[in-house]
């Protein structure tokens, strides 16, 4: 009868462990993301995750994160960046693409992240949408030609 050695026993359940953290399901320490369908997001203390949502900045397709910005005890807002999938080789900002919000979960407690869509250069910024004379509308599904507020429940364990 073969019997597994201690050394084979040691690195299969550590293959395991590797494998389930890389899942998120093990520390809380894996990296997520979530597109705009996904409102409710939980994660554990010390994980990054991003809020991935589309743009189009050759047609003045924005995003930009709104105030009031989400609680600093909570999470940490590590920045956005952008990927333009159809630009021409050389062209910053050109064909369709995605824009990426980061963040680093902090301490447990809840959350909004409040997320403006600006489409067609409806608007430039944050504060001037919320300057605007028209109220800007929380949106309820995907992104369309309108400017809208998408809010995100962040619960952090």
């Amino acid at each position: 009868m073969h019997r597994p050695t201690v050394a084979r026993r040691l690195a299969a359940s550590s293959l395991l462990l590797l494998a389930l953290a890389g899942c998120g399901l093990v520390g809380g320490a894996g990296h997520h993301e979530y597109g705009v369908q996904e409102h409710s997001i939980r994660v554990r203390a010390g994980a990054k995750f991003t809020l991935s949502v589309p743009a189009d900045p050759a047609l003045g397709e924005h995003w930009y994160l709104a105030d009031p910005r989400p609680s600093r005890r909570v999470l940490r807002y590590r920045g956005k960046w952008e990927d333009a999938h159809g630009s021409p080789k050389g062209v910053e900002g050109g064909g369709k693409g995605t824009e990426y919000f980061d963040f680093t979960a902090r301490k447990k407690g809840t959350t909004t992240v409040k997320l403006l869509h600006c489409p067609m250069a409806r608007c430039s910024s944050a504060a001037q949408a919320a300057a605007s004379a028209s109220p800007v509308p929380t949106a309820t599904g995907t992104p369309d030609g309108n400017a809208a507020y998408f809010l995100y429940t962040v619960r952090v364990r």
